[in-house]
């Protein structure tokens, strides 16, 4: 528990919502450029293509979900993504860019939500792994994440 009774461990989705904002700030100042994560904009431009940041940990089941926002997957045809993975325990990660993903990579919308599932299988032959390890499957690929 923390000072002020607050444990980021309790929700996960809460403490990488909490901690996007820096993963964005950061990739975006290694790349020499800004970022802008604000509603309704990309969360990074490099080389006037638009980066999309994520940082996602795994589900109570293990399995982790490459997922974007509808409406931005929509808005832009072709775009690049930056999933951090972090382990709940913050003790190992994965960071993976995947170029040129567009909206054939993901699952089609069948309900109302707001988050797309991207389609590994679509995606694998473009992941560039540069932390973790990345182990091709008939699905795609797995994700193992390793220390820093």
């Amino acid at each position: 528990m923390g000072k002020y009774g607050v444990d980021m461990s309790d929700d996960i989705g809460r403490r990488n919502v909490f901690l996007s904002w820096m993963q964005e700030h950061l990739v975006a100042r290694s790349l020499g450029v800004k970022s802008d994560g604000r509603a309704g904009q990309h969360d990074i431009v490099f080389n006037d293509r638009p980066v999309e940041c994520r940082i996602i940990s795994p589900s109570q089941s293990k399995g982790i979900n490459l997922s974007a926002s509808w409406s931005q997957i929509e808005r832009t045809p072709i775009m690049d993504f930056v999933f951090i993975m972090a382990a709940r325990d913050l003790m190992t990660f994965a960071f993976l860019h995947i170029p040129d993903v567009s909206i054939e990579d993901f699952r089609p919308k069948t309900s109302p939500g707001t988050r797309a599932r991207m389609i590994r299988s679509r995606v694998h032959d473009r992941v560039i792994c540069l932390h973790g390890e990345i182990k091709q499957t008939k699905q795609g690929f797995n994700i193992a994440m390793t220390p820093l």
